[in-house]
């Protein structure tokens, strides 16, 4: 540490690497010192990639320059939406940075937010034993998973006995701009018949396995069964979305649902519920604003939490305010993680990762909100 703040250096360019350099900026407890990057942003302030102020910190491609700065802390933020590729090359730079006793927050691998239901064991240990080499600490968090996990389980000490947790996310996804994601992954703007990633058996359990396994055993259970369920709807009106139109005839509306069972009945519950028009699909769950994250405890007794997200009057904000809440979820433990015994930690073991400075000089709030689609 230097002057009593925490170095921090950022690794990638992408958009939530961007919105962890300008949160970093005026915090009286942690300090950039150094952001990688790959491409066109070399030699770019990093300032730039978030907000048209710039840092002093410039944007380098010398890995050997990054692990030279002895950083406390990477914010390991690489955008590589490949799920084996992705694990590959953040699993390289977790060993490298672990080793050299550098801590990391991340929110590049969901299976790290519950190591124990992760889906591939050897890695988790491979991380484990890198840690305890260079004793530093590794924390996996964002939106989804661990924030709602992290609602589910303040939502469930309200209660007495559960008979069902339902986690939604009801998202309007009309102002993404990127189709090739919707379509690949959703089969937004596609025909019935065409089959998106998250609809193949096994790609919900990939995704969300982990989240419903980590709120089951929180409670005292293991998971008996897993069930996968997705269904689609296609629009009969033309719908103007990021890209352009989604013409009749082709899919708008998605609902997305994965299920732990307990003691013979479904006991938790992960559903996506997203339209690219609010007058879609109305029989399904609904919200009345652009993006909610809504907790629905059946039980004794009967619950529901929400957090809203994004102002409705502008829902071309919301992807944005979505990369934001994730960052902060790790930008903001930097601290506790830096202070934790080495090793792979989570949000159980922490205390509430609160943000620090929080009623500082509103100089850190953005009039505009920049999505650069950085990579």
């Amino acid at each position: 540490m230097t002057g009593g703040k925490l170095r921090v250096v950022v690794i990638g360019t992408g958009n939530l690497a961007g919105i962890a350099v300008r949160a970093l900026a005026g915090r009286e407890d942690v300090e950039l010192v150094g952001v990688w990057g790959r491409s066109r942003n070399l030699g770019v302030d990093a300032g730039l990639l978030d907000s048209d102020t710039p840092c002093g910190v410039i944007i380098t491609g010398d890995i050997a320059a990054i692990l030279a700065l002895k950083p406390d802390c990477a914010v390991m933020a690489i955008n590589e939406r490949d799920g084996v590729k992705a694990q590959a090359i953040n699993g390289e730079w977790f060993v490298r940075l672990l080793e050299a006793g550098i801590n990391v927050v991340t929110a590049s691998d969901g299976g790290l937010v519950y190591p124990p239901a992760h889906g591939d064991q050897a890695y988790v240990a491979r991380l484990e034993a890198a840690a305890s080499k260079g004793g530093a600490t590794l924390y996996m968090n964002g939106q989804e998973p661990g924030f709602v996990e992290h609602m589910a389980l303040l939502c469930a000490t309200l209660s007495n006995t559960i008979k069902r947790i339902t986690s939604y996310e009801l998202f309007n996804y009309s102002s993404i701009k990127a189709r090739e994601e919707m379509s690949l992954n959703f089969g937004f703007d596609e025909p019935m018949e065409f089959e998106g990633f998250l609809e193949r058996p096994g790609y919900q359990m990939a995704v969300w396995g982990n989240p419903i396994t980590n709120v089951v055993e929180a409670l005292g259970y293991k998971v008996e069964r897993y069930t996968e369920l997705y269904e689609k709807r296609v629009t009969d009106k033309r719908i103007r979305v990021g890209w352009g139109f989604i013409e009749p005839g082709k899919v708008a509306a998605v609902r997305i649902r994965t299920s732990a069972w307990v003691e013979g009945r479904e006991a938790v519950v992960v559903e996506h519920v997203n339209r690219m028009d609010p007058d879609l699909a109305p029989d399904w769950e609904r919200a009345d604003t652009v993006g909610c994250m809504r907790i629905r405890i059946e039980g004794d007794p009967n619950a529901v939490m929400e957090c809203n997200i994004g102002d409705p009057a502008k829902p071309e904000e919301l992807a944005y305010d979505g990369y934001l809440m994730t960052a902060m979820r790790i930008v903001n433990a930097i601290p506790l993680v830096c202070a934790a015994p080495p090793g792979i930690t989570t949000f159980r073991d922490l205390p509430l990762t609160l943000p620090s400075g929080a009623f500082r000089s509103d100089a850190t709030v953005i009039d505009h909100k920049i999505m650069r689609a950085n990579t």
